[in-house]
């Protein structure tokens, strides 16, 4: 959902600082029908303390996590994500950029009808949403004519809770109120904010329609989550988040929650999917210093380390392991994938010409910089290589149309002598002699202002910028200062040289941090993500028109030029991206990770052990 606005930008600020600081982009009512009774929690509790039982214990899978407060669609954290996806499974669902039908007939399509885009009138107090992504009321007498989005959806005929109720589209109309809630949080909340109407044409159709102007690509995604409304018809949200043994719709159920212990889950027997090839689920909730938690995996108390807890172990305990044939590891990018870059300032207010205004110095920067080195500066984390906006693995990413700088250090000092960069003096720094706009003996001197988060990656940066005859003066600053959005900032107010900073990639609302309309300045009140002041029409054109399109494969093309449009201009260098990453047993079979997905072992169903867990 776009997040380039005003509103949306201060909470995505919000978000990064929580991201960024971290270092590194959910109970039943009165009248609830009564919850599973507890009398499995003795189960639960030999499962998890080892008590010998008289009968072995059915083919089980032990996953290790730290304990969310609550586990539900509208109060999303990787924990809850994770925990989920044993349970509870959404109509459709993304896998490999792909949507898949999971309690849908079919995934809607403009080719079957079920989606359309319709051209309506926006009146004088009628909200829409902009171009930007962002939501507006109209406030003039002259009216606006703009696209809406139309989505139909139809469920399986035949699809049952867990409990054997049955699911039918009054589950869905119960999640869209859910999502209106004042608690709720994440994408459906946003959705929410987006939604002109959900309604149901009959027991098994719903119909989604858009504010007007808002389009996107993700409307396979757009049903809400179904709820029980057998057991949560007349609930708050705040009750439902203390239920702690919903119903489900996934391939296992919850048979008890213990608190500071875990969960037993047991396979669902009116799950739609394929069967799972494991009987019992168990979910471990580990009373321990994090720093142990590796020795779990060793002695088989635990089959798959979840991702909350495995990443916040350093990578080369984990590595190590693995080396010794006790662990493998699974990392990738995520779901919504952060990465490091550092912009150039092209456009200061105040207008002075700088060095970097030269595309030309800013390519010699780029030869100089030995990004490779920043991926194993922190051996900690795993980190990737980036080269754009995009992942390499996201079908939007630029691969062949993008203009690499490969790391060349003499290749940049020829470029900055050809500008009339020289280090005459002997001083160590080059200075101007003949730069257009720039006076003769100027020092080639540049601040790098930087999250503290950032340092290592800077001092690295700063090194091979001043093996090059370039001064870097770093300046680390406080968070809170760097991401306000004020004039005193210096990313907002874009009073940098360089500027090194993690983003939060989001397809494709992401394109808009270059687009010439959101550069932050007095104007607007320093509201916009644009820190380097880019300014390409090419550019423009290219993200408006991946933000305006229900066609996958024209926002494809759009993004991709975009990508390919920054790796030429160079007004930022993509650096690299934070991993994400889960480790499991040697013999855990069947996991298979995927970007589009936000829990970790989404297809649990065909998760296997090549043999027992440890009782």
């Amino acid at each position: 959902m776009p997040k380039v606005y005003k509103k949306i930008l201060q909470k995505q600020t919000f978000i990064y600082l929580c991201i960024f600081l971290a270092g590194a982009l959910t109970a039943c009512a009165s009248n609830m029908a009564a919850p599973v009774t507890p009398t499995t929690s003795t189960e639960l509790l030999a499962t998890i303390t080892a008590v010998p039982t008289a009968t072995p214990h059915p083919p089980r899978l032990v996953l290790c996590s730290t304990e969310p407060p609550s586990v539900s669609p509208f109060l999303p954290s990787q924990a809850s994500n994770d925990i989920l996806a044993l349970f509870y499974e959404e109509p459709s669902e993304k896998v490999t950029y792909h949507w898949e039908p999971r309690l849908l007939k079919d995934i809607p399509s403009p080719s079957n009808g079920t989606v359309l885009t319709r051209t309506v009138t926006v009146a004088q107090g009628m909200r829409y949403v902009a171009d930007t992504g962002e939501i507006l009321t109209h406030d003039s007498t002259k009216s606006l004519k703009v696209p809406q989005m139309v989505v139909t959806f139809t469920l399986k005929s035949d699809l049952h809770w867990s409990d054997g109720d049955p699911l039918k589209a009054e589950d869905a109309l119960l999640g869209y109120h859910l999502a209106q809630s004042s608690e709720a949080r994440g994408r459906w909340q946003e959705l929410v904010e987006r939604t002109e109407s959900f309604e149901a044409l009959d027991d098994y159709t719903l119909r989604w329609v858009g504010l007007p102007g808002y389009l996107s690509t993700d409307y396979p995604g757009f049903l809400f989550p179904p709820q029980p409304t057998h057991r949560w018809q007349h609930a708050q949200l705040s009750e439902i988040l203390e239920d702690h043994t919903p119903p489900g719709t996934g391939p296992y159920t919850i048979k008890s929650w213990e608190p500071d212990q875990g969960i037993l889950l047991r396979t669902n027997p009116y799950y739609s999917g394929s069967k799972p090839l494991m009987e019992e689920l168990v979910v471990r909730f580990p009373q321990t210093d994090i720093a142990q938690w590796p020795k779990l995996l060793q002695s088989g108390e635990c089959d798959i380390i979840l991702p909350d807890p495995a990443e916040k172990i350093d990578w080369t305990t984990w590595e190590t392991l693995m080396a010794q044939g006790e662990a493998l590891i699974w990392t990738t990018t995520g779901p919504q994938p952060v990465f490091l870059r550092m912009d150039f300032n092209l456009a200061p207010p105040d207008q002075r010409n700088r060095p970097i205004n030269d595309l030309t110095v800013r390519m010699a920067l780029t030869a100089c910089i030995n990004r490779s080195r920043l991926v194993t500066a922190l051996p900690g984390q795993a980190l990737r290589p980036a080269e754009s906006f995009l992942p390499p693995e996201d079908p939007a990413f630029a691969a062949g149309e993008l203009n690499r700088i490969p790391y060349y250090p003499e290749t940049g000092k020829t470029l900055l002598e050809e500008k009339g960069w020289r280090d005459e003096d002997g001083d160590g720094i080059r200075e101007a002699h003949g730069v257009k706009g720039i006076r003769n003996g100027t020092p080639l001197s540049l601040t790098l202002y930087l999250a503290p988060q950032y340092t290592v990656a800077a001092a690295n940066i700063a090194a091979d910028l001043e093996s090059c005859g370039v001064g870097i003066s770093p300046q680390p600053t406080d968070v809170r200062l760097l991401y306000a959005a004020d004039e005193v900032s210096p990313l907002f107010g874009r009073k940098f040289d360089l500027a090194l900073f993690g983003w939060w990639s989001e397809t494709p609302q992401v394109c808009g941090a270059w687009r010439s309309d959101r550069i932050p300045e007095e104007a607007n009140m320093w509201i916009g993500e644009n820190f380097s002041g880019f300014s390409s029409q090419a550019y423009d054109e290219a993200c408006k028109q991946a933000l305006a399109t229900i066609d996958i494969e024209t926002q494809h093309a759009a993004l991709r030029k975009a990508g390919a449009i920054l790796s030429q201009e160079l007004p930022t260098l993509f650096l690299t991206w934070k991993p994400f990453w889960f480790v499991a047993t040697p013999h855990v079979q069947g996991i298979q990770p995927n970007n589009s997905n936000s829990a970790a072992i989404w297809n649990i169903e065909a998760v296997s052990l090549s043999k027992p867990s440890s009782p």
